[in-house]
């Protein structure tokens, strides 16, 4: 708050706090013309002009009692469009500086500097004489009127030097000639331009209508117009345009633009000219060779010619496939629409006459495959759902005692066996629930297959450093089911226990064979 007491310090103080601090001069254009005004008002303050609008002098009062209304205060100017003076903001001094630098550097680079030096050998007035030899002009006559000089444009007019240019076709894209017609500035830096060029843009402004690709024709129209130094190519496929940066970098991670659009699609005000790289010609294949495997797909393959070898086609789909090929399991090649009969290997694709085949193993049929690989496929399809749990109703087999009825539960973690108590039924003895980890057991086989259509089997667990087992009757379906499904599930755990027991196994059978042999 200022505490001032006279107040036409203040308002000078604070008219002359505009004009100082306002860059554009605006302020001091509105003030100076408003300066007569206000001398009449300070001369005149009782004047008509209060008893026209009705007020007293006392409404005017401001609280240090001077006579200072609104009406002394002078109001803004509008501004107007096309106002002559002030109207644009004035450059800062650093922003001038930097560009008078960067016309001085651009204008370096075109200088070269000799430095003086002395010669090592002072010459003689003769020497220095034939340096610097007059040479005298003989000119016939007849041709002295004849010989006169002519200016530059005349002997390009005579020469016929803008036929030289190769990219003329595209000179009609060039907006500094046309009037009338949209045209656009953009700054194109030159990769291919020397290292001390490549920093300064060339300004090429096209007209809207242009495309891309008309666009990089005006560009080297322009540059060998200027007389640069690497020449341009005249295949204009080989050059593209992408995204610069105010310092000249190119952004490739963009693509380049599209030669078919319009200039006038894009925003961009700093481009680059990039020529791109020479592609590598790719061989042309035209005969490709489709080979069906049974059930599982087929295989397509591109060979260079049809004098290629069958055997090596065959190598090829061995090969992609990953087929191991153990010695009595050969395969061979059948065409697709004739099975059963198998093609000579060592002849050319040319005498087959189809670019179709099929992939079929030695003394077997395409059905034969495919019901093996039904099997194959349903084994496995058992053994990744071994781990799930099931149950069955099965009879366990006591010694002394008659069967009793037991639920056998299966998972891939452990087996539950359950007593099954039937209503009404009194048992002096009754089987007890237990359950088995599946680490624990050993093995488990059919041992018995009866004449009524039911099978016992055994499974072998160990407690403690022991070996013991439960026997199980069931019918035959059931039986077999059981013992694949534990047998797959010690498979895929493969505990100590198991390998031991199979390791005892081998030795017993390896001994009892011996015997046989000896005896």
């Amino acid at each position: 708050m200022a505490m001032m007491d006279n107040a036409g310090f203040l308002v000078s103080h604070i008219r002359n706090s505009f004009i100082t601090s306002d860059d554009t001069g605006m302020c001091e254009l509105i003030i100076e013309s408003d300066e007569p005004e206000k001398r009449t008002k300070r001369s005149h303050p009782y004047n008509s002009y209060w008893m026209e609008s009705g007020k007293e002098e006392s409404d005017y009062h401001n609280d240090s009692g001077l006579d200072i209304s609104d009406g002394e205060l002078s109001h803004s100017y509008d501004i107007i469009a096309d106002m002559d003076y002030g109207a644009h903001r004035r450059r800062s001094n650093t922003a001038q500086r930097l560009e008078r630098m960067k016309k001085e550097k651009r204008t370096q680079c075109k200088v070269k500097t000799i430095t003086w030096k002395n010669a090592p050998m002072e010459l003689t007035a003769e020497d220095k004489k034939g340096m610097f030899e007059k040479k005298s002009e003989l000119v016939a006559e007849g041709n002295q009127d004849k010989d006169k000089r002519t200016s530059l444009l005349s002997q390009m007019l005579t020469t016929g030097s803008r036929g030289e240019n190769p990219f003329s076709e595209y000179a009609k894209f060039d907006g500094r000639t046309t009037v009338g017609i949209g045209t656009k500035k953009i700054d194109i830096y030159l990769t291919m331009a020397p290292p001390s060029e490549r920093s300064y843009p060339i300004p090429v402004i096209v007209t809207a209508t242009a495309k891309v690709q008309d666009l990089i024709g005006l560009i080297c129209w322009q540059y060998t117009n200027e007389g640069r130094e690497s020449k341009m190519s005249e295949n204009l496929d080989l050059y593209c345009l992408h995204i610069a940066e105010d310092d000249g970098e190119v952004d490739m991670d963009f693509p380049s633009l599209d030669n078919r659009e319009p200039v006038s699609k894009f925003g961009f005000a700093k481009l680059a000219l990039v020529q791109r790289a020479p592609s590598q010609p790719v061989p042309k294949v035209s005969l490709v060779v489709t080979v069906t495997v049974p059930n599982k797909g087929f295989n397509k393959f591109q060979v260079p010619s049809a004098n290629i070898q069958m055997k090596v086609i065959l190598e090829k789909v061995i090969r992609r496939r990953k087929i191991k090929v153990r010695p009595g399991l050969n395969y061979n090649l059948e065409k697709q629409e004739q099975p059963g009969t198998a093609i000579d290997l060592d002849s050319t694709l040319d005498s087959m006459d189809t670019m179709e085949f099929c992939l079929v193993r030695e003394n077997s049929t395409r059905g034969d495959s495919q019901e093996r690989e039904r099997h194959d496929s349903s084994d496995v399809a058992e053994s990744l759902t071994s781990h799930q749990y099931k149950s069955y109703i099965v009879s366990m087999v006591h010694r002394l005692i008659p069967n009793s009825d037991v639920q056998l539960g299966i998972s891939g973690e452990k087996v539950e066996i359950d007593p099954v108590v039937s209503k009404g039924s009194v048992r002096l003895f009754r089987q007890r629930p237990v359950t088995y980890d599946a680490d624990s057991i050993a093995d488990c086989d059919i041992l018995e297959q009866k004449s009524n259509g039911r099978n016992v089997f055994r499974m072998t667990y160990q407690t403690g450093h022991e070996c013991r087992h439960h026997d199980f009757e069931a019918d035959h379906t059931i039986s077999l089911e059981i013992v694949q499904k534990i047998n797959n599930i010690l498979e895929l755990r493969l505990s100590r226990i198991r390998k031991d027991f199979v390791a005892n196994k081998e030795k017993k059978m390896l001994k009892k064979r011996d015997s046989i042999k000896f005896s």
